[in-house]
């Protein structure tokens, strides 16, 4: 008997890491029974764009600044020349429906997915936490994270990673729970970090990896396939925020590169 899985992804739109996610995902899922029913894009960071380039120039610096709106401009006409980078393009090509919400948390909306026999409510980088009635819209909520939980909780994880000098960042794929990377594990890939590897290399490399894994794994849902979640020992837990100008210095001091 054919089986259909419905998804909705939740994420916010990119040209550097989010796409990366989404062009290996629908490829992986092409022909398939995972069906992308639909992208919901939120703000970036969930703040003004003047705010995220503040946020950015303070992590990055005046010259990896520069070098990062280069790579958007490259990105963005891309787009414009039919070889996408960004979400929203991404999703045109492949015929898959983009809604813009203001937040996930929107309860008309969440109605919605029961309606439409969503299966899994996918966080991809959301940058918004999903309150109880969002963690309930769909009988699945995953959550995608880059870094090996409970040690690499928050945000940008493969920075952590890469500052404390680890030899691979750990993609774990997880159930979603009111608690911040704290929901029972489903599956872990790991990707080995190169001596060569910057920040954003190794970000943009993790998310490629993520989409094409993440593609398999939800096809054996409903299947004997489907992994038994466990739960994540909080014991040793931690919990990083956005990096700062002195932690991107100390990043830069042992040799490793943003850009």
């Amino acid at each position: 008997m054919s089986r259909t899985v419905n998804v909705v992804a939740v994420t916010q739109d990119d040209p550097f890491f989010t796409g990366r996610f989404f062009a290996a995902f629908l490829a992986a899922a092409m022909n398939g029974p995972v069906r992308l029913v639909e992208i919901v894009l939120l703000r970036n960071f969930n703040e003004s764009r003047l705010a995220l380039a503040r946020r950015l120039l303070k992590v990055y610096g005046a010259l990896d600044m520069t070098r990062l709106m280069a790579r958007y401009a490259t990105a963005r006409v891309a787009d414009l020349l039919g070889s996408p980078r960004s979400v929203a393009a991404l999703a045109a090509r492949a015929g898959v429906p983009v809604r813009t919400l203001s937040s996930i948390n929107d309860e008309s909306y969440l109605r919605t997915l029961r309606e439409r026999g969503v299966d899994v409510l996918l966080s991809v980088s959301a940058p918004e936490i999903f309150r109880p009635a969002a963690l309930a819209a769909a009988p699945h909520t995953i959550n995608i994270h880059n870094g090996k939980l409970p040690y690499y909780r928050g945000m940008m994880p493969t920075f952590w990673a890469l500052l404390h000098g680890e030899p691979e960042v750990t993609i774990t794929v997880h159930t979603m729970v009111e608690k911040l990377d704290a929901g029972e594990v489903l599956a872990e890939y790991r990707v080995p970090i190169t001596a060569q590897d910057s920040q954003f290399e190794l970000s943009a490399r993790a998310k490629e990896v993520a989409g094409r894994e993440v593609a398999g794994l939800l096809g054996r849902l409903g299947t004997p396939e489907w992994p038994v979640a466990r739960p994540v020992d909080m014991t040793n837990k931690r919990y990083f925020k956005f990096p700062t100008s002195v932690d991107v210095t100390q990043l830069r001091a042992s040799g490793r590169r943003m850009l």
